[in-house]
C-alpha cells in the first residue's frame, strides 16, 4: 500500500498535514482547509489519480490539479499544484483561476 503524505510548504516542507494511503474511491476535505501547497508519493501504484481542489465540493469551476502517477517510486515529490508536466513517473495537469497552492479545500483519490 503506498502513502500520500501533504504538505504545509512547497517542495515536502514545513509540516505535514495529512498522510493517508492511496486506496482508490477516497472523497475527502483534509483536516487543515486552506494548507496543503504540496505532497510526497511513496510507494505510491501506478494508475493512481491524485486529485486536488480549491473548491470544497470539488467543482472544477474553481482551480484545481489531476496528478497521475505513471510508475511507483520509493519517494517522489509534487512540489507544487500550480504547474503542469510530465515525467517518468507522472503526469501533473494543473487548471489554473486564481492559484491553488495553499488553498486546497478537497481531495478525491481514484
Amino acid at each position: 500500500m503506498g502513502l500520500i503524505v501533504f504538505y504545509e510548504g512547497n517542495n515536502a516542507t514545513q509540516n505535514i498535514v495529512q498522510t493517508v494511503e492511496d486506496i482508490p474511491g477516497q472523497d475527502f476535505k483534509p483536516v487543515q482547509n486552506d494548507e496543503i501547497r504540496s505532497l510526497r508519493l511513496y510507494g505510491v501504484r501506478p494508475g493512481c489519480v491524485i486529485k486536488v481542489y480549491d473548491s470544497p465540493d470539488g467543482s472544477t469551476n474553481d482551480d484545481f490539479c489531476i496528478i497521475n502517477v505513471k510508475r511507483d517510486s520509493p519517494e517522489y515529490t509534487v512540489g507544487t499544484f500550480e504547474r503542469s508536466y510530465e515525467d517518468e513517473y507522472a503526469v501533473v495537469t494543473f487548471i489554473r483561476n486564481n492559484g491553488l497552492d495553499g488553498k486546497v479545500s478537497r481531495i478525491k483519490i481514484n
